[in-house]
């Protein structure tokens, strides 16, 4: 799709650009779906560039054609940041030789998101680690804004209810609101239905570490009715040597997996 054919929201790409992470949010079978995610903004708007490792990811969300993406977490970003849920319709491109992603959205990656520069920030690093660069780039168009508070702590939690619509109703649609340590609800509260109710916390400045936790269950309008609760909450330990090799080394080959995956689709064949 051109560029002119969609209507630009430059406050909302500036409050995108200027985020470190953000939460995408969408409704798969009436219940929702949420990913951390890094923001950013191409020449045709705001794209999601996920590695190939989320293969999965990146065509659920095209497959279900709206997404609610989340800025609820302050810290870190820049002047422009400010906390909003943004409605936008997806649109997927798989870049598996990572031609677009390496020229037009890489150095926006490398300056805001440390963990990329292992294995990207230079010529050698792309080379050894070219795994890293194709990408399936996640295209927003973007809707409506709509308002959210921002977390102002670890005990805070991002809520996202599917709702209960159906079709092309507000159920297609999820809501998001972030609750205080107490539980309430900082705004209008999303009406009931299935929902997920999400804590993160990540080490600052190298962000390194980025804990993710949530709860399952259905909001009834006023409380969490809890179904599944997190094995564990909190910020991951500090890794040790052995711990980040295995790390990257699972990476890669989750990156690789997808990418063989998605060219033996291309080419029609079936089966490993």
């Amino acid at each position: 799709m051109p560029p002119d054919a969609v209507r630009r929201h430059p406050d909302v790409e500036a409050a995108l650009r200027a985020a470190v992470v953000a939460d995408v949010a969408w409704t798969v079978e009436g219940r929702p779906r949420l990913h951390g995610v890094l923001p950013l903004v191409g020449p045709d708007g705001p794209v999601l560039a996920l590695p190939f490792s989320e293969l999965a990811t990146a065509r659920s969300l095209a497959a279900a054609g709206r997404a609610l993406v989340c800025l609820s977490e302050p810290e870190g970003v820049g002047r422009s940041w400010r906390p909003l849920a943004v409605r936008a319709r997806t649109r997927l491109h798989e870049d598996p030789d990572g031609d677009v992603f390496t020229a037009i959205l890489l150095e926006q990656e490398l300056l805001r998101w440390p963990p990329s520069r292992l294995l990207a920030d230079s010529v050698l690093l792309r080379r050894e680690h070219w795994w890293w660069l194709p990408r399936l780039l996640v295209h927003l168009e973007v809707l409506e804004e709509r308002p959210l508070a921002a977390r102002e702590g670890p005990d805070d939690h991002l809520l996202v209810v599917a709702g209960d619509g159906a079709g092309d109703g507000a159920g297609d649609w999820p809501e998001a609101a972030v609750t205080g340590p107490t539980g309430a609800v900082r705004g209008a509260a999303p009406a009931p239905g299935p929902a997920v109710l999400l804590g993160q916390e990540l080490s600052w400045p190298d962000l390194e570490r980025w804990g993710r936790w949530s709860w399952q269950g259905r909001w009834d309008g006023e409380a969490l009715q809890v179904e599944q609760a997190p094995e564990s909450t909190g910020l991951p330990p500090v890794p040790g040597l052995l711990s980040r090799w295995r790390r990257h080394r699972a990476l890669e080959r989750s990156c690789r997996a997808g990418l063989a995956a998605a060219r033996r689709e291309a080419a029609g064949v079936t089966g490993p």
